[in-house]
């Protein structure tokens, strides 16, 4: 960032981890509401299970259900599915192997079915995305899926996946971060009669402390934010440098940013707690999101769709989608500085392009899921999820039908569009999960004051060394004394 959040402000967190949303859940669980619903029939030419003449598997690996129920959903050439295995038209049958994405388990379990080419498809995360983007084992689907067109989709979504002249996986999804502000809370703070528009103004980069310090100055017991995680992806989005170079891990300034506008906004009261349940996906955090205690929720449109209508939704709601629920409460405003939260893409193994019997499906499945625009309009409108084609979302930008009472009669798809303008993933290297788990984990204790700065990075950097035999460095201009963190 050009300024630090000393004059700039918020986003959110998002490394992923299981909890419970109210009656929705994380991206993690997989027991949404949109994955209970790849338990039913769809509703197809087959009638029975039995009827299906199953041919050639096509096996998948996820961590959860989302890319499985968007398939069920929205695929055109889906036959039928239970819970674990989609059949298509044709006789061939994708069969979805989960697991958990809770530390490395989900890559390491992945790993090993690679290292047996035991896998057609997968999914895969910003987070460690270069890792299999480097990987031999993944196809480079630009030269292996013929008319496979990605023109139209984000370009920082392509990004992460290019290397050099190789395109080693695809998204149907972007996922840029948004502010969504209080307006129950505004009112009580600002008045009845704040509008929208002065919303926006004063949650922009110049006005975000100031706004802060109104929040608390008029002593209706009522905070800026929830926890101390809900802005780290502002600073980690926007990133100097690569950390890791192939050679050396260099912890990037923004992070040291982060830990020091945290430790200062919480002083001053402006967080509502840093205890551990106010982390990210921290019961109490979940909880909040349904209360009227915090000005700022920090979101993206998985969010929205998989947890947040979970956590908050007024009475006889709760089953409802999104497009059926009365107003909340919630606004939707754009982010300060372009940012995103997580984010899935897939891809297809050389392994399972290779096989005849499987592979025109499977080069189909890609290019109907992340660049078929018709596709990606009904995942859009069903799902409330803001898909990877530029044409469809300015469309949708435009349409009144869009409009949803939840968010007060907001078209969401005309922010979200303004806000994913500035997402960089440029700056993406190998080790940045494990940098931002670690380094969130290990500052929440100074945060608490139950270490000082110094005791914080120590143990950081032992974390490090123990799970990635990494020793970190500090960017340059970055000290840390007991006294606290001292930037240039």
């Amino acid at each position: 960032m050009k300024k630090t959040i000393s004059g700039v402000l918020l986003a959110l967190t998002a490394v992923f981890a299981l909890v419970a949303c109210g009656k929705k859940t994380t991206k993690e669980d997989e027991t949404t509401k949109k994955g209970e619903a790849t338990t039913a029939k769809k509703t197809t030419k087959l009638t029975s299970k039995e009827k299906i003449e199953k041919k050639n598997k096509i096996v998948f690996h996820c961590w959860n259900n989302e890319f499985q129920s968007r398939v069920n959903d929205y695929y055109k050439n889906v036959n039928y599915y239970d819970a674990n295995t989609t059949y298509l038209l044709g006789g061939n049958y994708i069969e979805w192997v989960t697991n958990p994405n809770e530390g490395s388990n989900y890559q390491d379990k992945l790993d090993t079915a690679l290292g047996k080419d035991e896998v057609d498809m997968f999914v895969f995360e910003a987070d460690y995305a270069t890792k299999y983007v480097k990987s031999d084992k993944v196809a480079d689907l630009a030269t292996a899926i013929d008319g496979l067109d990605m023109s139209k989709q984000y370009q920082y979504t392509k990004d992460i996946v290019t290397l050099g002249t190789e395109i080693k996986g695809t998204s149907w999804q972007a996922t840029p971060g948004v502010t969504i502000y209080n307006n129950n809370v505004a009112k009580a703070v600002f008045g009845d009669d704040v509008t929208y528009e002065t919303m926006v103004t004063k949650l922009n980069a110049e006005n975000f402390n100031a706004t802060a310090a109104a929040v608390k100055a008029a002593k209706k017991n009522k905070f800026m934010m929830i926890g101390p995680d809900c802005w780290f992806r502002v600073y980690s989005n926007n990133l100097s440098a690569k950390m890791w170079d192939g050679t050396n891990l260099t912890v990037d300034k923004q992070l040291f940013q982060w830990a020091k506008d945290t430790k200062e906004f919480y002083d001053a009261r402006y967080i509502r707690s840093v205890d551990d349940d106010y982390g990210l996906w921290g019961a109490e955090w979940g909880a909040e999101q349904g209360k009227d205690n915090c000005l700022c929720i920090f979101s993206c449109p998985w969010f929205t769709d998989f947890c947040l209508t979970g956590y908050r939704a007024n009475k006889g709601e709760e089953e409802l989608p999104i497009a059926q629920r009365t107003d909340c409460g919630l606004r939707v405003a754009p982010s300060h500085k372009g940012w995103f939260w997580g984010g899935t893409w897939l891809t297809a193994t050389k392994t399972g392009l290779a096989k005849d019997g499987i592979k025109a499906d499977i080069a189909d499945l890609i290019k109907t899921m992340t660049t078929d625009k018709a596709t990606l309009v009904a995942i859009a409108k069903g799902a409330n999820d803001f898909t990877n084609s530029t044409e469809a979302m300015a469309d949708l930008a435009k349409d009144d039908s869009c409009k949803v009472a939840y968010f007060g009669g907001q078209n969401c798809f005309a922010i979200y569009a303004q806000s994913v303008a500035g997402a960089d993933l440029s700056k993406a290297s190998d080790y940045d999960q494990q940098v931002a788990e670690n380094i969130q984990a290990a500052f929440r204790k100074y945060f608490q004051a139950y270490s000082t700065a110094a005791e914080a990075w120590t143990e950081f950097v032992s974390a490090l060394e123990d799970k990635i035999s990494k020793t970190p460095v500090m960017a340059d201009g970055v000290s840390i004394t007991d006294a606290g963190i001292t930037i240039e």
